[in-house]
């Protein structure tokens, strides 16, 4: 996965909410591994909820934010690895469970089936393996200007995403578990409000205009989007946060699954 500065500062603000659903099959005995932890703020609020936490991303910069988001908050039992998904270095069934959370629908077939293979690896038999990711389907957007709608577009674009497959994986998240050899055991979706209040809707434009300004410039050398079409999402933003009825909930669908014992 691509990091930015502005995609970091985005990740550091998700936490407690993520992992709402997986909360009903931890407990305080377990160790869990993070795939593609970020900055972390997802580990340690897995880290709150059992024995231990292990965070690993190929990031440099997001360990480094993980590790001193870690020190500030005197976290004991939470630790973070630079480290691939695809070659996990952990040894055999070592974690009670496994936890992704909006990593496995930004991969293509062949990384995810290793990504998942090694997951069952260092999974112990009958351990849990969580997954919480994006369904573009189910995002909930008013009003639907042409201009957001690009917004959107311009997202999915700078994550390569050209299919309507990659952006509708999350209802699939049980479908696929099962196909690479685990037991889902439990399914649904959330969302996350960018409309709340005033407020959380200026926030979120704030993070918008933000990521998209950081990934524009990469975009572009791409051949991915046109300095017009960026400032044209720009400018409908301005305009969504000051309309008082706007309306932003993006899906995300959440699937626990088992390792066979």
């Amino acid at each position: 996965m691509r990091h930015n500065h502005a995609i970091l500062d985005f990740q550091r603000k998700r936490g407690e909410d993520s992992i709402a659903f997986v909360l009903p099959f931890l407990d305080e005995a377990m160790e869990i591994l993070d795939v593609g932890c970020g900055p972390g703020t997802i580990t340690a609020a897995l880290a709150k909820a059992t024995g231990s936490a292990v965070g690993i991303d190929i990031s440099a910069k997001a360990v480094a934010a993980a590790r001193a988001m870690a020190a500030d908050a005197r976290l004991p039992n939470v630790g973070f690895v630079r480290g691939t998904m695809t070659a996990l270095p952990f040894d055999e069934a070592r974690f009670d469970a496994v936890f992704f959370h909006a990593v496995l629908y930004h991969l293509d077939a062949a990384t995810l089936a290793t990504t998942l293979s090694e997951a069952k690896r260092v999974l112990k038999p009958g351990g849990i393996l969580a997954t919480r990711d994006a369904d573009v389907g189910g995002n909930i957007l008013y009003p639907e200007t042409p201009g957001l709608l690009l917004a959107l577009d311009l997202w999915a674009r700078w994550y390569e995403h050209g299919d309507a497959e990659a952006l509708r994986f999350g209802r699939r998240q049980g479908a696929i578990l099962r196909t690479h050899g685990f037991v889902p055991t439990w399914s649904g979706a959330s969302f996350v409000n960018h409309s709340a209040d005033e407020r959380t809707r200026r926030e979120s434009v704030t993070d918008a205009t933000s990521s998209l300004q950081g990934m524009s410039a990469d975009l572009i050398a791409r051949g991915l989007a046109r300095r017009e079409e960026i400032a044209q999402a720009l400018t409908a933003w301005e305009a969504w946060v000051r309309n008082p009825d706007s309306i932003y909930l993006r899906c995300r669908c959440e699937c626990v699954a088992r390792k066979p014992a």
